[in-house]
């Protein structure tokens, strides 16, 4: 078997050969687009990939099913940006406005983008101006009626049209960098943003999920255990990661013990969770956004979108607060030294 893997701080163990799997060769692609040719070709047996790309392939019969592993997620607010000449100091400032969905309108980031206008503020998909900086990548995808957007070239992170005056508003994924001298031209919609992330995650316990593993339903039909085997192994990455972090030597931030501790505080003791029970409710919300912004016709069940036996596999990484070393050489272990 072949699998597209993404490299992420809780999947490399598992990319770099940390954490194997029996006949399975891992491929670390650069980017999404790869990762998604070669699972539709058939080239990987199974890959990382964009959670919006995958419902809409299962809404359309693509032979695939998904195991619950969710190697992607990023809360939202933090990656709205506006000019201080556009006078928009709140999201419901937008309304009427142009906006940038970078990469693209039904890039997952964007789909979370638009959740977020319409639960925060009532804003609908129709009332806004949208630019997107590449056409969609799956021609197949039909821009909702009603729904206007406008190509309008750019990087992926769109910055450029927000600098140009093409849009008053930027919706990303990363923090684009600004080039020199721009600075004062660029500033967050939400000033709070942090703060309100925060409070966003308490009262509704999601991590907005952008990507998820996906399998080609003739790879299971032939080692029916795959899905099960890949869950093992993206979890026993995940621990091995889980560990490393805890040495906040190893991380070049000067206050890593402060925030490993808090984010141990406010999310628990798996602060990025996989498991189909764990995000029943985020991915069932998922589904509804998908009917209501037009990326399906039909709304789909959560159970639908997984391998039966992939979803009974029982996760068990768990970030525990503090720093598993090695002997007095000076060495770092992955496992405990502590006497059994």
């Amino acid at each position: 078997m072949n699998l597209a893997g993404l490299r992420f701080d809780r999947t490399a163990a598992l990319i770099d050969g940390l954490v194997r799997l029996d006949n399975v060769t891992v491929v670390n692609v650069p980017g999404g687009k790869a990762a998604i040719q070669g699972l539709l070709s058939g080239a990987f047996d199974a890959a990382d990939v964009p959670l919006v790309r995958y419902v809409f392939w299962k809404h359309n019969g693509e032979p695939l099913s998904a195991i619950p592993v969710f190697t992607d997620r990023l809360f939202q607010f933090q990656y709205i940006y506006t000019r201080p000449d556009t006078g928009d100091a709140s999201l419901g400032d937008l309304r009427g406005r142009r906006v940038i969905c970078a990469p693209s309108y039904f890039a997952t980031p964007s789909f979370w983008h638009r959740a977020l206008l319409k639960e925060e503020c009532g804003i609908e998909a129709h009332e806004i101006e949208w630019h997107s900086p590449a056409p969609e990548a799956d021609e197949k995808m039909r821009i909702p009626a009603g729904v206007k957007v406008t190509v309008s070239p750019a990087s992926i992170l769109g910055l450029e049209r927000l600098l140009d005056g093409t849009a008053d508003c930027l919706m990303t994924a990363r923090t684009p960098m600004v080039p020199a001298g721009q600075q004062h031209r660029v500033r967050r919609v939400c000033v709070d943003a942090y703060e309100r992330q925060r409070e966003w995650f308490k009262l509704s316990g999601f991590f907005p999920i952008l990507h998820v593993i996906a399998v080609r339903n003739d790879a299971l039909a032939v080692r029916p255990g795959f899905g099960e085997e890949l869950c093992r192994a993206y979890d026993e990455a995940k621990a091995y990661n889980y560990r490393r972090l805890q040495d906040e030597r190893m991380t070049s931030l000067p206050f890593m013990r402060g925030y490993l501790d808090d984010a141990v505080a406010s999310c628990g003791d798996d602060p990025w969770p996989y498991g189909l029970e764990r995000n029943r409710a985020e991915l069932e919300r998922f589904l509804g956004y998908a009917c209501e912004q037009g990326l399906t016709s039909s709304r789909l069940g959560v159970e639908a979108l997984f391998d039966e036996r992939a979803v009974r596999y029982r996760f068990e990484a768990r970030m525990t607060p503090g720093c598993i070393t090695g002997t007095a050489d000076g060495g770092w272990a992955p496992t405990s030294v502590w006497p059994e």
